[in-house]
């Protein structure tokens, strides 16, 4: 919902149901009833409409909609690229690209540097990462980072879910105590470590 609301340029619905995502993910019980939810904050009207359609017939009829939407689906497709956001995707739309391929071939359309890169690695950015990659990958930084530095400390951050082993994650890197020559500690670590992109 939040997103459909985001291509459609709807900052406060799309906000609402970010907000509600973000809460109900938080909540470490499964909602398995409406009134097990009546207490927490920001569920507005049509967040509890869509909550409780779900919860009674399984699904949302509102969403199932959404996603069958071809418009939806073209801006899903388009902005699943790094550096193609809401607004260039709807542009592809308007101008009748309809998929990635149309998008590269077509001489109206030029891509900047962060959307070239986004079609190159589109493969490899739109695959989720496993918590066991992800914890593989931070280790080998955190090493290389305190060959730079021994105040270093890396912080995975991300998009864990609840029963999901996937991470959409990146990672963050740090000095806790900052040392001489600790400057540029996280493109030092990068380099030392050959990671090309």
């Amino acid at each position: 919902m939040a997103e459909s609301y985001e291509f459609s340029q709807c900052d406060g619905q799309c906000l609402a149901f970010r907000r509600a995502a973000s809460v109900l993910k938080s909540v470490p019980w499964p909602v398995e009833r409406l009134g097990a939810a009546t207490r927490l904050p920001c569920l507005g009207e049509h967040t509890r409409a869509v909550m409780e359609e779900i919860l009674q017939y399984g699904r949302s009829f509102e969403v199932e909609k959404i996603l069958c939407n071809d418009r939806y689906q073209r801006l899903k497709l388009f902005t699943s690229v790094f550096g193609v956001g809401p607004k260039t995707a709807e542009k592809w739309h308007r101008g009748g690209l309809r998929t990635l391929n149309d998008a590269l071939e077509d001489p109206g359309v030029e891509l900047n540097s962060m959307q070239k890169a986004g079609f190159r690695h589109h493969g490899d950015i739109s695959r989720a990462v496993s918590r066991a990659e992800a914890l593989a990958l931070g280790e080998i930084l955190h090493q290389a980072a305190l060959g730079i530095s021994a105040h270093a400390v890396l912080v995975l951050t991300g998009g864990f879910r609840r029963y999901d082993r996937s991470w959409f994650s990146g990672s963050r890197l740090g000095d806790q105590a900052p040392s001489p020559g600790s400057d540029g500690l996280k493109a030092r670590t990068m380099s030392s470590c050959k990671i090309s992109i």
